[in-house]
């Protein structure tokens, strides 16, 4: 009942997760759904765990090659959930099949293994030879080793996602200012703690990989670490998940690429007269159409408004006014609640934050201070 218990525990929470965020309209909340069917393979991973440790052979062995899969899946799904979190608007198999080729490889060797073995000979595999480490040969011999190469592809898989979610999401928020206006609602903060999070997680669950699951079958109490380590990392993930909507800055590979013909013409060919052009009409936009008071200005908006592109115009604001585009912006709101508050003092500070495009009070006092 120990057991059960312990088992348990990260099943109802993947389970709770899984249709909380699976509940969520698609629309506008792709990394949602998509975190939602991270949860349901975390879910079935975890059922295929207390099966094993029961355990219920006859059972398991039918789902045996189901956990290898879903258990290699765990750390590129949540890669192409943070993908989708910075970079990616929609999650596509033709550009994210990529990152679960190996899984599916994997799978498909493990399970060319178990057709050639009986149900007898495959538990007795499962539940004895793996733990008593015997010699092996034939079937058996080339079962183990692709057994070893799931182990080692998990480990290899494991650190390098969370370092390329890490390095993702750090280049995200680096050029977050120069993109949007209200830094503190466009922002991956959460993501952040996230990925600290995942990541302690990630070096216990490699740690647990190297010693395999068979050291546990004969030691309940040693189960009390795992299942309370996945408990906490999936409540973590699921209740940080549903608070975070993505932030896309458009892929910067894919950009620079059809972008870097544009800027090179730019900056050669009538470069000085170009730049005043545009920071007059710049300057028309914010003076005379006061442009800054929408909320969710992006340089995207701007730039398109200004029949640019989005990092020639970010140049122009970082050289000639010596500001990123969210400190830019939130200059002239600044300057607009100012002068909201001197005119109507009777207007609370909510009020005079909103009407001037500040996402808080909190981000107008701040630009304040700037």
């Amino acid at each position: 009942m120990f057991k059960l218990f312990l088992l348990l525990n990260p099943v109802y929470v993947t389970l709770f997760w899984a249709t909380v965020l699976n509940t969520v309209k698609p629309r506008g909340n792709e990394p949602k759904t998509f975190l939602g069917k991270f949860f349901a393979v975390a879910f079935l991973t975890f059922i295929a765990h207390l099966l094993y440790f029961i355990p219920i052979p006859e059972i398991y062995v039918y789902v045996d090659s189901i956990y290898y899969l879903t258990h290699l899946l765990v750390f590129p799904l949540y890669y192409v959930y943070v993908r989708l979190l910075c970079v990616d608007p929609k999650f596509s198999w033709k550009k994210h099949c990529k990152y679960l080729c190996v899984p599916f490889a994997l799978f498909l060797f493990y399970g060319v293994g178990v057709l050639f073995m009986t149900k007898t000979e495959y538990i007795d595999f499962i539940y004895n030879t793996l733990i008593n480490g015997e010699r092996m040969n034939g079937i058996f011999l080339y079962q183990k080793t692709i057994y070893l190469l799931i182990r080692l592809a998990f480990i290899v898989q494991g650190i390098l996602y969370m370092t390329l979610s890490i390095k993702m999401v750090n280049r995200n928020q680096e050029n977050i200012v120069n993109f949007y206006s209200n830094t503190e609602d466009d922002s991956l903060r959460k993501v952040q703690w996230l990925n600290v999070t995942v990541s302690v997680t990630m070096t216990i669950c490699i740690i647990m990989e190297i010693i395999g699951k068979e050291s546990f079958t004969a030691r309940d109490f040693f189960l009390l670490a795992p299942s309370g380590i996945l408990t906490v990392m999936l409540f973590c993930i699921g209740w940080l998940g549903n608070r975070q909507r993505a932030v896309l800055l458009t892929d910067i590979e894919e950009e620079n690429s059809s972008e870097a013909a544009a800027e090179e013409t730019e900056r050669n060919v009538h470069a000085k007269i170009q730049n005043s052009h545009i920071k007059n009409r710049l300057e028309k936009l914010f003076i005379e159409r006061q442009i800054y008071l929408n909320k969710d200005l992006t340089i995207w908006e701007l730039a398109k408004q200004l029949n640019t592109n989005r990092s020639y115009l970010s140049q122009i604001i970082n050289k000639e006014y010596g500001q990123n585009f969210s400190a830019f912006v939130n200059a002239y709101r600044a300057c607009h609640a100012q002068n909201l508050q001197q005119s109507t003092p009777e207007r609370s500070q909510a009020e005079i934050a909103e009407m001037s495009g500040f996402g808080s009070v909190k981000s107008w006092k701040r630009a304040r201070k700037e």
